[in-house]
């Protein structure tokens, strides 16, 4: 999460910076300089996420902790997930399938956002300065079928454009932990920016991949 904390943390130390010259302490350029410039915008953050519980969706703690650190560092956040049904329900107190249960990855994700959620296929790239992906098995559920698939795993068409467009740009992309995102593709492999934690450099790319960050928030 290097890139996106770097993002972060400049326009939240410009923005503090302003902020600390009380009026009785400004010397007259102090004043000078705060009429003739303006402090920087806060950074605009996607949050992609995939579910609500670790076993079938976004793993919680790690996207609270997420949302956290992107708050203390001043960070807009615009939280995302695909309208699609999940692959499966688990029940987390038995760590076990419930077969009579079907719910969707938006309307489960939306708990997690306290209702201020978007659908992934109105995500752009071009408004946003960079993209999260928090951990948690609906990485390899819902946002792609790489827990039944493994390598040769299909993923979820609005998460690929998503990532194209954000790589494409420039912007940095963050994985943490167990998320697990993995594309043959050859773009994906050869993605400069993307940042993910130690657990998925193993789980999710399996030794392969030569330009996963291992880096943690």
């Amino acid at each position: 999460m290097a890139a996106v904390r770097a993002l972060v943390g400049s326009r939240f130390a410009a923005a503090s910076a302003f902020a600390s010259l009380s009026p009785g302490g400004r010397t007259p350029s102090q004043r000078a300089a705060i009429h003739l410039s303006a402090p920087q915008p806060a950074a605009k953050v996607a949050l992609v996420l995939s579910g609500c519980g670790v076993y079938d969706g976004t793993e919680i703690h790690e996207a609270s902790a997420i949302l956290v650190h992107l708050s203390r560092g001043g960070a807009e956040v615009q939280i995302f997930a695909p309208d699609v049904p999940q692959m499966h329900v688990i029940d987390h107190t038995k760590g076990q399938p419930s077969e009579s249960e079907s719910r969707n990855v938006l309307t489960e994700s939306a708990r997690i956002a306290r209702g201020t959620i978007t659908d992934l296929a109105k995500l752009n790239a071009a408004n946003h300065d960079a993209a999260i992906f928090p951990g948690g098995f609906g990485a390899a559920k819902n946002l792609s079928t790489f827990a039944v698939d493994g390598k040769d795993c299909k993923v979820n068409k609005e998460v690929e454009r998503v990532l194209k467009e954000f790589h494409q740009a420039g912007k940095p992309i963050g994985c943490d932990a167990s998320m697990s995102l993995p594309a043959p593709a050859p773009w994906w492999s050869r993605n400069p920016v993307l940042c993910c934690a130690g657990l998925s450099c193993i789980w999710c790319w399996q030794g392969e991949s030569h330009t996963c960050v291992d880096e943690h928030l």
